[in-house]
């Protein structure tokens, strides 16, 4: 029986559709578009929205993990329990995170990850979809590590993603799910170099985690860096003798051949300079991405909980060093349309299109269109606070409480 969604405006995200339709048929839509256009299907049930935005699900590029479980320790079951929990969050699709660890960890980690996807693959359950693994170190300028342990900080290795990728099912998010991005110091020897041969892999090379010469920076650029995690995080200014040079932020800030992840928690970036940094950047490049990691950091320590950090709150800390975010894309949205007054289409946008797009996805995630999977969220239409979220065609948080659902 098809499912009929009226009494909405639906964001595709950038097209508006005033009084739409939404019809979801074995978890898949068969129209999205004005409802005055097509007719009901028989036999259809109708939900009426009340008046609610509809847009698509989040696409999270940097997930480390969230609740009791960390990527880096978890098994398939703790990864399928971090999608679940992303799916009730309005996420529909993310890039679990591995961090700096030893190789054996990256590899387990990875294979883990495959694991879990496989699992997905044959159950199509309401949970959000890896797109593949997102390895964030462990080749890092060793003073701008930030969270990542000092001792398992490494120059790059070929031999190393190669046995990591195979773990995650290939290069790519064509992959089962892949290698798909790699954020590395552009400040390391050889990280152009580097970076040239991920791209070539269908890998995206990502800066970070760096205070490198703008001539560094430039030549990984031109070798293909195609993304920038968490602005202002971890990004010095480089060494010059007399004045100031081009540090890697005035990239991350202006350069158009990048895509800037931005954590919109208020601990990683305070309201002023992020809404300073999406006006000068740009919504089109600016990608909305969570930051999340577990309770206990990036790598729990057996029985401990929450209590073993630093704070409590929207963010996580260890022995004072940021750590990561507690918030989802669905929790960051809405200050993030209010701290930089951008319009709803705009806003989404940076949550769904914009890092889809990163991966060269826009046409299959982060968007609502015939014959794409429904997966979508039900937001409040004047702050984008989430009212409910629907995966593969079920509701992964309770149904919308309004009649007729």
């Amino acid at each position: 029986m098809a499912l009929c969604l009226a009494g909405v405006t639906a964001y595709t995200p950038l097209e508006r559709i005033t009084d739409a339709l939404l019809v979801i048929e074995e978890g898949v839509f068969s129209y999205v578009g004005p409802r005055g256009a097509r007719p009901l299907p028989p036999g259809a049930r109708v939900l009426d929205l009340g008046g609610a935005l509809a847009c698509p699900g989040y696409v999270d590029l940097q997930v480390n993990g969230l609740g009791p479980d960390a990527l880096l320790t978890a098994d398939a079951a703790g990864v399928r329990r971090i999608a679940r929990e992303l799916a009730r969050r309005g996420t529909a699709a993310f890039l679990p995170t591995l961090t700096t660890a030893s190789r054996e960890e990256l590899i387990r980690a990875a294979r883990a990850v495959s694991e879990a996807w496989a699992l997905q693959k044959e159950n199509a359950s309401a949970e959000a979809r890896i797109l593949g693994v997102h390895l964030e170190g462990p080749y890092l300028e060793p003073e701008m590590r930030g969270a990542h342990p000092r001792e398992q900080v490494r120059a790059p290795s070929k031999e190393e993603v190669e046995a990591i990728a195979r773990a995650a099912g290939g290069f790519g998010v064509g992959g089962a799910p892949g290698l798909a991005v790699v954020t590395l110091s552009p400040g390391l020897a050889g990280a152009a170099g580097f970076a040239r041969w991920l791209t070539e892999k269908g890998v995206v090379p990502a800066m970070g985690h760096t205070r490198a010469s703008a001539a560094c920076v430039e030549a990984f650029l031109e070798a293909g860096g195609a993304f920038a995690v968490h602005a202002f995080n971890r990004y010095g200014g480089p060494e010059t003798p007399a004045h100031r040079g081009a540090s890697p932020m005035d990239f991350v800030q202006n350069d158009a051949r990048l895509s800037a992840g931005l954590i919109a928690d208020g601990a990683h970036v305070a309201q002023r300079p992020l809404a300073s940094f999406v006006s000068a950047r740009g919504w089109e490049r600016t990608v909305l991405t969570s930051d999340l990691v577990a309770d206990g950091g990036l790598r729990p320590r057996p029985g401990e909980d929450e209590t073993g950090n630093d704070t409590s709150g929207d963010a996580v800390m260890r022995e004072g060093v940021l750590t990561g975010s507690r918030l989802a894309l669905s929790g960051m949205l809405p200050r993030l349309k209010d701290w930089c007054g951008l319009d709803a289409a705009c806003a989404l946008a940076t949550a769904t299109r914009n890092p889809a797009r990163v991966l060269g996805l826009e046409s299959a995630r982060g968007c609502l269109a015939q014959d794409r999977p429904a997966d979508f969220c039900v937001l409040d239409p004047g702050s984008l606070e989430l009212i409910a979220a629907m995966m593969n065609g079920k509701w992964a948080s309770d149904a919308p409480p309004i009649a007729g659902g």
